[in-house]
């Protein structure tokens, strides 16, 4: 009895899943594969998957401003639409394992292109979007 090639390829992806949790690709890899995980939702239309993203600080500056997370992606979630907007990373300009890391990401719609950093913070063996980068500046600052 012999192996196939697609049995070989079937045992590697079998191993590989196994794996990827524990012993999966570097810190700054698995971030930028989670923030274009992020970016790909977004781009399908799927916003609303992302409140799980947001930080717990992003979501309470998010009600004190009197919104809840929810609507907040709904609302842009029509925006994309409205301006056929789509987002790529771009860079991680800054990247601390477990802790804090920056994504560039590019927003392009029919106006153009706009480059934006978003921070973001290790929270429950996570990476969820922050509301403030590490040294205090908020995302209003930026724009």
């Amino acid at each position: 009895m012999g192996f196939s090639k697609a049995s070989f390829w079937g045992v590697g992806l079998l191993l590989g899943a196994i794996c990827l949790p524990g012993c999966g690709p570097d810190p700054r890899a698995r971030f930028i594969l989670e923030v274009e995980g992020m970016i790909d939702r977004a781009n399908e239309g799927r916003h609303g998957e992302l409140e799980g993203v947001l930080s717990a600080p992003l979501t309470e500056k998010i009600r004190a401003e009197g919104w809840e997370p929810k609507a907040v992606l709904v609302m842009v979630a029509q925006k994309d639409r409205q301006e056929a907007a789509s987002y790529r990373l771009s860079d991680v300009p800054r990247f601390e394992a477990r802790s804090y890391a920056e994504a560039e990401v590019i927003r392009a719609d029919r106006a153009g292109e706009r480059r934006i950093t978003v921070p973001f913070f290790w929270e429950e063996g996570k990476w969820r979007a922050g509301a403030a980068y590490k040294d205090g500046r908020s995302w209003e600052e930026e724009y």
